[in-house]
């Protein structure tokens, strides 16, 4: 449990008073020589664990920037699975649908390259739809490639909804600067609890002694 430095010399100084002869009870406190030494030992301490809560924090922030990111990601995966399942198949009526949805294609693979969530899942659900209307226009349903996309089409109007609120998806380089920034700091609070504990061991044995 961290002591923090005011209540950490408000117990020394009544320490320091108790320890007093009667005598000496109400002559104004002074508090004991490695004081100072201490509080600053202390306050490295708690300086140490706070960089290791935000080095817990910011790795967390940076997770679920990622999995935000990898949800619109998906989107795009399953935009281009569609196009490869329609234009593989030797039906000329199945990439005539290819052709006919690129337009849709090409704004979700945009949307996605920005890291807009919203964007992304908009576009993956007219997406979809483009493909329905044209998969039923060019009379494609049936054949091989038609049958893989409508089952493409299914699976990206459920992720596009999984897609939507994964608003931290833009903040991954952010998120990692941040964590970069609260490891450096973490490096150097754990470099300074050593020389202020060394310190103020010092100082005790100096008493000692």
């Amino acid at each position: 449990m961290k002591i923090r430095t005011t209540a950490t010399a408000a117990l020394l100084a009544a320490s320091a008073l108790a320890a007093l002869a009667p005598s000496q009870a109400f002559a104004a406190p002074q508090a004991p020589p490695c004081t100072k030494k201490n509080i600053a030992y202390l306050d490295a301490q708690n300086h140490h664990e706070d960089a290791e809560a935000k080095v817990t924090a910011a790795e967390q922030a940076l997770d679920r920037a990622k999995a935000d990111r990898a949800k619109a990601d998906r989107l795009a995966e399953l935009g281009e699975a569609l196009d490869n399942a329609l234009t593989r198949d030797g039906s000329d009526r199945a990439r005539s649908v290819a052709y006919k949805i690129h337009p849709e294609q090409y704004v979700l693979a945009q949307a996605v390259w920005k890291h807009d969530a919203v964007a992304s899942a908009d576009a993956a659900v007219k997406l979809a739809d483009a493909t329905e209307k044209e998969l039923k226009d060019q009379g494609a349903q049936n054949t091989l490639g038609g049958n893989r996309a409508g089952e493409y089409v299914k699976v990206l109007r459920a992720d596009a909804e999984k897609a939507r609120s994964a608003t931290e998806a833009p903040n991954v380089e952010a998120r990692q600067a941040d964590l970069d920034a609260a490891r450096t700091e973490l490096t150097k609070a754990a470099k300074a609890v050593r020389p202020a504990r060394d310190t103020y061991r010092d100082c005790l044995d100096k008493l000692v002694n």
